[in-house]
């Protein structure tokens, strides 16, 4: 059964909801332990490069690095570069699938599972990569031009003529384009994943074209849906992680009834092991950044070195990781109605009537054209 669209904010309301999903909630936290792994690896294969002792810099940072860690070798800016953008990537493909399962739902199959958004997602990863390697590239060549009209600037005398004359046009306006062009890069992190969870072709000049078209057609449409998004997607999973945080509780209260006190201690070591005291965790323990109001887990953290202690530590980073899971497959899924909502508005294509994926789209039917109305208005899909 489809769920009822109206094709207007009424629509995104319901993000939350939606998002408080197991396999949503999965999909999005494995993307988040993948994405951690890689920048890992890119961040102490840049200390190797930079020939830094790899056992005192896993005391310091261990499995949870600060990215601005100063690095001695000039090469090894690159590597931890490539890294955080190879996790970002990670990520983009997690909200691929948290995605796709929204889009899935909302051409009524409801049965899209974790492994369909997996292969989904995969399948799309070339498509998401070419579509940002794309929009970087010409942002990276217009840079390129500028330095390469840095150098003609210092001719003597005649330099500075060139740069007065044409400050204006051609460059002023090409330098505005770029800017435009570099914000949409930014957005398309968020952005690109709806699209090309939607997208059935999986083009990657299509993907492209859409997500230029949606910020330049329909954008404060696209400002309110993800504000709305990042607003109760921070309140709700602040509420998310209370629960986590008071059912942990309760686990640890109920075998104190017979361990006597063992596994307490083993919690609270492991706590010691998490970067607790981290912007990050701060961030997402408390209701609102900015608002000094939240869970704090310092009182709970006891020193404790064992194996069992770094064990249970990775579990409860998992725990942890998934409020972070769920507050970005509120904006997975506010971004996919939201791009159902906005193709509509400036297509008058509706994406709800297509088949689910797996089954052909009827033929000689233009796309133009595809369940249209005779008066133009969005027919009830219930």
């Amino acid at each position: 059964m489809k769920p009822r669209l109206y094709f207007d904010l009424r629509d995104i309301l319901g993000a939350p909801a939606r998002a408080l999903s197991a396999k949503q909630i999965f999909v999005m936290t494995a993307s988040l332990v993948v994405a951690l792994a890689v920048f890992d690896l890119a961040f102490y294969l840049a200390h190797l490069v930079s020939g830094s002792n790899l056992g005192v810099v896993f005391d310091v940072y261990g499995l949870f690095p600060d990215p601005s860690a100063g690095l001695a070798d000039p090469l090894a800016g690159p590597v931890l570069i490539l890294g955080m953008f190879g996790a970002v990537f990670v990520l983009m493909l997690g909200q691929t699938g948290v995605a796709a399962i929204n889009v899935e739902q909302i051409r009524g199959n409801r049965f899209f599972s974790i492994k369909d958004a997996a292969r989904f997602a995969l399948s799309r990863a070339r498509t998401v990569f070419l579509c940002e390697i794309a929009i970087a590239a010409f942002v990276t060549f217009i840079v390129a031009l500028f330095m390469l009209l840095g150098l003609f600037g210092r001719i003597p005398y005649l330099g500075e003529w060139l740069y007065s004359l044409f400050v204006v046009f051609p460059l002023y306006f090409i330098a505005l384009f770029t800017v435009f062009i570099a914000m949409i890069a930014l957005v398309s992190i968020i952005l690109t994943p709806a699209i090309a969870a939607a997208d059935r072709r999986g083009e990657t000049f299509g993907l492209i074209l859409e997500t230029f078209s949606t910020v330049i057609r329909q954008p404060l449409r696209w400002l309110g849906y993800t504000g709305y998004a990042l607003v109760t997607g921070k309140i709700a999973s602040f509420v998310y992680a209370y629960f986590a945080f008071r059912s942990v509780q309760a686990i640890v209260f109920a075998t104190d009834l017979t361990d006597g006190g063992r596994m307490r201690k083993l919690v609270a070591s492991a706590l010691s092991h998490l970067p607790i005291r981290s912007d990050l965790f701060r961030e997402a323990l408390t209701v609102f950044p900015g608002v000094d109001w939240g869970i704090s887990l310092l009182p709970f953290v006891r020193s404790g070195d064992s194996l069992a202690s770094h064990v249970m530590a990775f579990m409860l980073f998992l725990i942890f990781a998934s409020v972070i899971g769920y507050f970005l497959c509120v904006v997975a899924s506010a971004q996919a109605y939201g791009y159902v909502v906005i193709r509509y508005h400036k297509d008058g294509y509706r994406i709800d009537e297509e088949p689910p994926i797996g089954e052909p789209t009827p033929a000689g039917t233009p796309e133009s054209a595809v369940n249209s109305t005779p008066n133009g208005l969005p027919s009830d899909p219930a």
